[in-house]
């Protein structure tokens, strides 16, 4: 699955596949209450309720409120899943809202492509390359054999969650692929920025592009402490 239509089945989707702002601030449970009639607005109600259930999960952020093209449903969302401290934490969200809603979630995962680690290797890229080759070992099989195992790891955490797919995708930029892929979900979600390296790759200024330019609202998860996915 690669989005949603408006019945909630499968959408268009672009991209390099290998497998297979306005309205923004801290939720908590005093402002989670999703028994709303049909046409009510639940979007921040149940993110709000998601963030109150998920106790890995220390802040979670609701931005670009404005951009639900559906504010009374929530069908589908993008999980950017990846290496840092805050992965682990996205995850528990992403199910807590799928829980509440009925949604199915895609795990998603970004490598680069060849272009961007020849870009790595020239410096063209303005160490977004050294980033790179840090999360995934300097090759490309290895960004692939990684992404896999991170994929792994969060749908080993979902438990018996099973509406679930999961999208091991190529692209020059991870913030380019989420943003690409962002108007066929309902809400897309990821982690905090983080310091260091590799959690600059996949979650430092991702993050940032992502909530800037998403077509959808983005959940920004923050961890209480180090919740990590087993090999992010």
């Amino acid at each position: 699955m690669n989005g949603s239509d408006a019945d909630g089945g499968g959408g268009g989707a672009t991209g390099s596949q290998m497998d297979g702002d306005t309205g923004s601030g801290g939720l908590n449970a005093e402002t989670a209450d999703i028994d709303a009639t049909v046409g009510d607005p639940i979007v921040e109600s149940t993110v709000a309720e998601a963030a109150a259930s998920a106790p890995a999960a220390a802040d979670t952020t609701l931005e670009g409120l404005d951009r639900a093209s559906r504010p009374d449903r929530v069908s589908s969302v993008l999980v950017a899943v990846g290496h840092g401290p805050h992965s682990g934490a996205t995850v528990d969200v992403a199910r807590a809202l799928a829980d509440a809603t009925d949604a199915w979630l895609e795990l998603f995962h970004v490598v680069p492509t060849d272009a961007a680690l020849a870009d790595a290797q020239t410096g063209a890229d303005g160490g977004a390359g050294a980033d790179a080759r840090e999360a995934g070992g300097g090759e490309r099989d290895d960004y692939a054999a990684t992404g896999e195992r991170v994929l792994d790891a969060a749908r080993d955490r979902l438990g018996e969650f099973d509406r679930v797919d999961r999208w091991l995708v190529e692209d020059r930029s991870a913030a380019g692929a989420i943003v690409e892929q962002s108007p066929y979900y309902d809400l897309v979600v990821v982690g905090a920025p983080t310091t260091g390296t590799v959690g600059r790759f996949v979650f430092g200024s991702t993050t940032d592009t992502v909530v800037d330019d998403a077509a959808v609202p983005v959940v920004v998860v923050e961890a209480d402490g180090d919740a990590a996915l087993d090999g992010a």
